[in-house]
């Protein structure tokens, strides 16, 4: 009796930071990926270009996932690249209402899509297992980057 309840309290604690450790969230506090990497099975590299932060993380899906911080630590840019668009709810976490509410009268085709707002930009392209994306915060843009320098 105590082992399945050790094993069912595992499994909900396991459920509970697998939910709460969220890594690349557009407009959020860069967060500690060594947790998620692990959970995800996932590879993480990090590099410093001195205004701003790379996490770039290899998703077991084989899609590459990198979140932008600003030394002030806030996230203003993700980028993606692989066979699967990330979860962009998680990615864009309070601004993917925005990000839906505008998708469907976005200017895009069946194989592109561009969301321009004034506070939001998202743009994704590709086919089927070849995917790649942006979405950045114009106004959190550190100063001296363009939306170019982001791979």
């Amino acid at each position: 009796m105590l082992r399945k309840l050790g094993f069912a309290s595992g499994t909900v604690l396991i459920g509970a930071l697998w939910s709460a450790v969220a890594c690349a969230t557009l407009g959020e506090p860069e967060t500690s990926l060594t947790a998620e990497t692990q959970l995800n099975r996932a590879s993480l590299k990090e590099s410093d270009h001195g205004s701003y932060r790379v996490h770039e993380m290899q998703l077991p899906s084989g899609t590459v996932l990198r979140e932008y911080a600003a030394v002030d630590g806030k996230v203003f840019a993700v980028t993606w690249n692989g066979p699967f668009i990330p979860n962009l709810k998680q990615s864009l976490g309070g601004y993917f209402a925005e990000f839906s509410a505008a998708a469907p009268a976005a200017h895009g085709t069946r194989k592109h899509l561009l969301v321009r707002q004034p506070d939001l930009v998202v743009e994704s392209a590709g086919h089927m297992r070849a995917h790649h994306g942006i979405a950045y915060l114009p106004q959190a843009l550190p100063s001296g980057v363009s939306v170019g320098d982001l791979q």
